[in-house]
């Protein structure tokens, strides 16, 4: 299951990391590619262990 929701979260950052650089892009804007890369990349590790430590502390509460 943890493997799912690190797909799914790496999915979920990238798609927001898309958008941003198109929006960026159409305004003239041009990102660096290695800050938005370490960025999405720190994101998503900041958000998948949010995710497990909540279901951690779910599991040894049961």
């Amino acid at each position: 299951m943890k493997i799912v929701k690190g797909f799914i979260i790496t999915v979920l950052v990238l798609a927001v990391l898309l958008v941003v650089n198109i929006i960026c892009n159409k305004n003239g804007i041009e990102l660096n590619s290695v800050g938005t890369g370490t960025i999405s990349a720190v994101a998503a590790m900041l958000i998948y262990g949010g995710l497990t430590k909540k279901d951690k502390k779910e599991n040894e509460e049961k």
